[in-house]
């Protein structure tokens, strides 16, 4: 009877271990659960904080590098993460409780500077300290989630060589703006008429590539295959030419008359409409542009041109369907330093590339008397700004992300 009793007792004893076993595994399956989402959850956040802090030190130091002070850097920073946040796909980032703060540098690798200069490179700490985040199944181990994140933007060391470079130069200018040059004006970048030349009499802007017709007309082409250094002068190509420049730079508005330039080697742009009513110079040099005919009643332009892409079928300018290659408007152009020009051929000092969107056909005969019309973009060598706050420095330069000396994750 003992034996018996003893017997079926021992199923109960063996069930509740079974339970406390149970309970114990399942304890540790929430606990990973709990880690797995939270993590997951942290490590997509992180990116993109990190990202957004990215973003923003890189428009706060464009800012400082056009020229801006450290107060609308400071504010262009904060008003990027803000931007950030408001973004498709962003909804939960928040950094109204984070803690933002916004640095200023000669040095990539000291922050802060206690003898920070404006009149120098000026490099940009963006740091985003004591984030939360929403907290899901570890708020019950009492584990919060708050991320951080920074990075360190400014001006990269000079670019050394220079592609696809069209020989034509421009002089740089006393005005505001990137050397001289406001982003969406309209500017002479060759001229019909030399005695309007800042670059000295028999001077037409020019550069000296090679000699000879066909070698002017392949390289406005585009031809011109070769890098030049930025810190190497430039030497002009007195003389006119006008009939190779624009039967060269036409290839881009899809036009092959004459010179013996195929479409096979020089597609024309995806886009090749030009304004209804087109710019023209008077003799003192003044650009009057007035077509309204682009969006918002603005004179047609860049803005309407890039509106159109990245898919025009459709549109009688459209020349998809023939080859047409996106961006070839662009024309990369030296802007060069033309103190001392004495006019015949000249060596210039290269200051920077703007990059200037070709407006219209450029004239094939000299019968109109008017220049080749660019709107100037950016200056591509850079994201940015003009070449160097500093004086001393030389030629163009980048924006660039560098490592956060403050920071291993940077």
């Amino acid at each position: 009877m003992n034996d018996i009793n003893q017997t079926a007792f021992k199923p109960r004893k063996q069930s509740g271990l079974v339970l406390v076993l149970v309970t114990a595994a399942m304890t540790s399956l929430i606990a990973i659960a709990a880690f797995s989402i939270d993590v997951n959850h942290s490590l997509m956040n992180k990116t993109r904080l990190q990202n957004s802090v990215d973003a923003a030190v890189l428009a706060a130091a464009l800012v400082i590098d056009n020229k801006g002070t450290t107060a609308e850097a400071t504010a262009i920073a904060n008003s990027t993460l803000n931007t950030v946040a408001g973004a498709t796909g962003n909804s939960e980032m928040d950094f109204s409780s984070a803690t933002i703060s916004v640095q200023y540098s000669n040095d990539p690798a000291v922050f802060p500077d206690g003898t920070y200069s404006s009149t120098e490179d000026t490099y940009v700490r963006v740091s985003v300290s004591d984030y939360p985040l929403d907290e899901f199944l570890i708020q019950m181990f009492g584990i919060e989630k708050v991320l951080t994140a920074s990075a360190v933007a400014g001006p990269s060391p000079p670019e050394p060589l220079l592609m696809n470079i069209v020989p034509i130069a421009v002089c740089e200018g006393d005005d505001t703006g990137t050397n001289g040059y406001d982003q969406g004006e309209i500017y002479a970048l060759k001229i019909a008429d030399q005695n309007q030349s800042e670059m000295g009499a028999g001077n037409f802007q020019l550069l000296d590539f090679g000699s000879g017709a066909s070698t002017v007309r392949e390289a406005l082409a585009g031809g011109f295959e070769e890098t030049i250094n930025i810190n190497d002068p430039v030497i002009t190509k007195p003389g006119n030419s006008i009939g190779p420049v624009g039967q060269g730079l036409n290839t881009r508005f899809d036009i092959y008359s004459g010179g013996g330039v195929s479409a096979a080697d020089h597609p024309s742009d995806v886009y090749v409409r030009q304004p209804v009513v087109e710019a023209t110079m008077d003799n003192n040099g003044v650009i009057t542009y007035e077509d309204e005919s682009g969006a918002g009643g603005e004179p047609w332009g860049y803005s309407d041109y890039e509106a159109a892409l990245p898919d025009c079928t459709g549109d009688s300018d459209c020349r998809i369907a023939q080859g047409g290659q996106p961006g070839r408007r662009i024309l990369p152009i030296p802007v060069v330093d033309c103190t001392g020009a004495d006019g015949g051929t000249n060596s210039f000092d290269i200051e920077a590339v703007g990059c200037f969107f070709l407006l219209q056909q450029a004239p094939s005969s000299n019968g109109s008397k008017q220049p080749v019309f660019g709107e100037f973009i950016e200056d591509c060598t850079v994201t940015g700004g003009v070449p160097g706050q500093d004086d001393s420095t030389d030629g163009p330069y980048k924006i660039v992300l560098y490592k956060d000396p403050l920071s291993s994750e940077s």
